[in-house]
């Protein structure tokens, strides 16, 4: 484990002992503040101020415009030593996007949520034309938030649009792999692995379904499916569960023969 990872399992830690009352929308109206003001990203991450001026500074910035549970989490936030603004930022959006998924918990609805946004990451990695918009820096981040509520408006619960158009400012490099770090953070809220599924063309349900029990069979671990459609890999399919991977994929058979070919 990096310091960076001891860092944010500390600040969970922290965070979940503060108990329930946050609000996921005021910290994520709190990171967008943070993006907009570079100047207010470094004043609540200097290193030169103590872990409690930095938590007073939160307080007196944001007591009485949000609620204090909310508050307090911004301190537990910004005492801890990310090293600049942007990790800082980045730190307390993980913060709003946990307790979206929490919300989902005790709402009973966070595998629904799963299931939503994994058909969305899906949908995505299939579309081309989609990949392009959503990675266009020219194209404004409010039109593509359009784009991808059009996309799920009529089907998705409230946390699955909250998330899906977080994901679409694309803070872990783009949407699919920012989408994919908060399914990351419900799998371990649900106890379930993940496995990321390669294939060259979409797989039907059924077949998901059959894949799924047969992951789950193997493991004895409960499973949620994510799907990457890559033309690349010609046909079959590969599963990275972990740092465990089944290669069974046309292109990954090709590569072999490549190389027992060479080393001949």
């Amino acid at each position: 484990m990096t310091a960076r990872d001891a860092a944010i399992a500390e600040l969970d830690r922290a965070v979940d002992g503060l108990g329930a009352g946050a609000s996921a929308a005021e910290l994520f109206a709190v990171v967008d503040v943070l993006d907009a003001q570079p100047s207010l990203r470094r004043s609540l991450s200097d290193p030169s101020a103590s872990d409690d001026q930095r938590a007073g500074l939160a307080r007196r910035l944001f007591g009485g415009k949000l609620g204090a549970e909310s508050v307090a989490v911004i301190g537990e936030v910004v005492k801890a030593p990310w090293g600049t603004g942007q990790r800082m930022a980045s730190a307390l959006e993980r913060q709003a996007v946990r307790l979206a998924l929490k919300t989902a918990v005790d709402n009973g609805n966070l595998a629904d949520v799963v299931a939503q946004l994994n058909s969305l990451a899906a949908a995505v990695s299939s579309s081309h034309e989609l990949n392009a918009a959503l990675r266009d820096r020219s194209y404004p981040v409010a039109a593509k938030q359009e784009l991808i509520d059009r996309l799920i408006a009529g089907q998705a619960l409230p946390a699955t649009r909250t998330l899906a158009s977080r994901a679409v400012k694309a803070r872990r490099r783009n949407f699919t792999v920012t989408l994919q770090s908060y399914l990351e953070m419900a799998a371990g809220l649900l106890g379930t692995k993940i496995a990321r599924v390669t294939v060259a063309r979409p797989l039907d349900q059924a077949r998901i379904d059959r894949l799924k029990a047969a992951l789950e069979a193997q493991t004895g671990t409960p499973i949620s499916i994510q799907i990457e459609v890559d033309p690349a890999v010609i046909g079959g399919l590969s599963v990275a569960i972990g740092d465990d991977v089944i290669e069974s994929t046309v292109a990954g058979r090709l590569e072999q023969a490549r190389r027992q070919l060479i080393n001949l």
